[in-house]
């Protein structure tokens, strides 16, 4: 009787559980699904609208848009938006006002995933959508490693370009960073139209780099592109190129000093504006305490440019001091998360304090009396171009946009979950049979 009831219990388990899966396949089976309708349509800066419809003989319940812009993050995190189906279609609108847009030249990407009335699923492939402000009639030109667009101008694009050129050249042999990727920069003929692309920018604002896009916006008038374009491209790709070597996902960040003085050392040969700085600060004993320049630089415009001269200052004394690996170590130490004197510390044997003493002394500057214990400076924002008198003083704030993430829906799989249960009934049946076989003897 016992050998009976085991194998009843045995055959309803096999059952319940073939029919469980078999449960699963039905519901969970992918077709290919008739799409008649599959596009994103572009409204620049403002709204980026989805749709999608499905041939009327196969009934969707259900839709889910899956969408994200393609940049460098620390956390890959596509956005899922679950989307109501009217007729078997579905629409939905990312306005862009709520979350500031990507740049020109982002590429966004989408899928859907769609379910009918009998339980199966398909997901559409891939599609993705370049932005662009068609506004303009852009021309370009590039070399391998730098992509430039402009529409104002004759001689601007390939000016700009011959002087990206040669900044990048600069950072790779004097300070041996690395461009990873190519960037692209996106040249407007006013600072007025290059704001209108890009939500929620200072109104002040000449330029912003995004850096995870690998893309830099300018607003760069035609008659002042010799004389104020050309340092401004190089400044700003340093900045990008810089931020791409020292990336960190663990909370890494650079003083300001260290920033601004790596992006003024790569537009070339110091102008006269910053050795004049330089000089009459040295002679004045006027420097700020460097680690003064941790955080942001002062407003008033003189005491900026001063801030400006002494970053760059700093910079090159570090670079011809003590080599350009050494700064690479320093930069990949404060993305680990160290802070700036620890970074100093293991790379150079000083602190922020020792470092200013060090570079005083290299440039003739009298010493300074060092507090005891100075008060840590937290970062702030900054601008990232000396401000310079006349139209030309836009600094040039570097803004990310980020891409609202909407959590999927949660689904329901009470058929798959139940397998769960087979473990603990064989187990009991297995529980069983060692009894029945002591009973014997």
């Amino acid at each position: 009787m016992m050998r009976k009831n085991f194998w009843l219990v045995v055959g309803v388990v096999v059952w319940w559980g073939l029919g469980a899966v078999s449960g699963v396949g039905a519901q969970g089976e992918t077709a290919v699904f008739p799409i008649t309708q599959n596009q994103a349509r572009l409204d620049f800066p403002e709204t980026v609208t989805f749709a999608v419809m499905v041939a009327e003989d196969v009934p969707i319940v259900s839709a889910v848009l899956t969408y994200d812009v393609s940049r460098v993050s620390c956390l890959e995190a596509a956005a899922q938006v679950p989307v109501e189906v009217v007729n078997n279609r579905a629409e939905w609108t990312w306005v862009m006002s709520r979350s500031g847009n990507p740049p020109p030249g982002a590429t966004l990407w989408w899928e859907w995933t769609l379910t009918d009335a009998n339980g199966r699923s398909y997901t559409t492939p891939r599609q993705t959508l370049t932005f662009t402000d068609d506004r303009f009639d852009w021309r370009t030109v590039e070399n391998e490693r730098i992509r430039l667009h402009w529409y104002k101008g004759e001689t601007v694009g390939p000016m700009l370009l011959e002087s990206a050129v040669a900044g990048l050249k600069r950072l790779e042999d004097e300070m041996g960073i690395q461009l990873q990727g190519q960037v692209q920069f996106f040249i407007y003929g006013s600072s007025a139209e290059m704001r209108e692309a890009v939500l929620y920018i200072q109104d002040w604002a000449g330029g912003v780099a995004f850096s995870d896009y690998n893309i830099i916006l300018m607003g760069v008038p035609p008659e002042i592109a010799e004389s104020w374009g050309r340092p401004t491209v190089r400044h700003e790709l340093a900045h990008l190129v810089v931020e791409q070597f020292g990336r960190s996902c663990v909370g890494g960040h650079r003083p300001t000093w260290l920033n601004e003085g790596l992006a003024v050392y790569a537009e070339g040969t110091p102008d006269e504006s910053i050795l004049s700085a330089i000089e009459q600060a040295r002679e004045q004993n006027s420097f700020e305490p460097l680690r003064s320049l941790n955080g942001a630089f002062p407003a008033h415009s003189g005491a900026a440019n001063v801030a400006y001269a002494q970053s760059y200052s700093v910079v090159a004394f570090m670079l011809e001091t003590y080599g350009p690996e050494k700064m690479q170590a320093f930069l990949l130490k404060l993305a680990e998360g160290e802070s700036y004197d620890e970074a100093l510390e293991a790379v150079y044997g000083l602190n922020v304090d020792g470092l200013e003493l060090a570079w005083r002394e290299a440039i003739g500057a009298p010493p300074r009396d060092i507090p005891p214990t100075p008060t840590p400076i937290s970062p702030d924002l900054i601008p990232t171009v000396p401000p310079l008198p006349g139209p030309q003083s836009v600094p040039t704030p570097e803004v990310i946009a980020d891409v609202p993430t909407v959590p999927p829906p949660s689904s329901g799989r009470p058929v798959v979950c139940g397998l769960g249960f087979i473990p603990w009934v064989l187990f009991g049946v297995l529980m069983v049979r060692p009894g029945r076989g002591r009973k014997r003897e």
